[in-house]
């Protein structure tokens, strides 16, 4: 590994992932006032975590395909193929990549990658789910999401969005049913994160079926 890490322990009912995670995310800041470098991929955030705990007490996939977006750290699309899921994961960092992969390794789950810039997303390729923790967080960046969302989930597909409550998030779903999506499910998680310095957040939810 490029970057320095340590093993972490994600509890879930009946099942431990362990996970390796970025002992310090600041080391890997080169420049501050430049966004594209700050390493969002290398936190485990609130919205990965709601959304691992919904897939797992909710969801089994039955040898679907899953994508998973900004996977970072992996811990979602690793549930997924926890649950019978074919997983790639997809990240536009080469170091989250990595870690991811090997965190898939670690479970004993299978996944194929796809190192992706979503502004530069690649054709081909659709999905019986794709899936995303805390990605519709940039107005400048959602329109190319939901584009992906388009060319990239099969008719009948599913899309499961988890984030907190944030403007750019609901901007975004409310565009979603004139672009042939309604939701099926949209449920608040409860994320209790206690080595954090704000231990408890509300995860929003979304699963939404593509219609055609």
């Amino acid at each position: 590994m490029r970057v320095r890490t340590r093993e972490y322990e994600f509890p879930l009912p009946a099942r431990t992932v362990r996970l390796l995670v970025v002992s310090n995310t600041e080391e890997l800041i080169t420049d501050p006032a430049d966004e594209e470098a700050v390493p969002c991929w290398a936190e485990l955030w609130p919205a990965a975590r709601g959304l691992a705990g919904y897939i797992w007490e909710h969801l089994t996939f039955a040898g679907d395909t899953v994508l998973e977006l900004g996977c970072g750290l992996g811990l979602p699309g690793v549930v997924c193929g926890l649950k019978g899921a074919r997983v790639t994961l997809s990240d536009r960092r080469a170091e989250a990549l990595e870690l991811a992969l090997e965190n898939a390794r670690r479970n004993g789950v299978r996944a194929g990658a796809l190192l992706a810039d979503w502004r530069a997303f690649p054709a081909g390729g659709q999905f019986d789910w794709i899936v995303g923790s805390d990605i519709c967080y940039d107005p400048k960046l959602n329109p190319y999401l939901r584009e992906i969302f388009r060319c990239h989930l099969k008719p009948r597909g599913r899309l499961l969005l988890a984030q907190p409550d944030r403007p750019a998030a609901r901007a975004l779903l409310e565009e979603l049913p004139a672009a042939g999506f309604e939701t099926v499910r949209c449920v608040i998680v409860p994320v209790y994160a206690h080595e954090d310095p704000l231990p408890y957040h509300e995860i929003l939810v979304h699963e939404l079926l593509r219609r055609s």
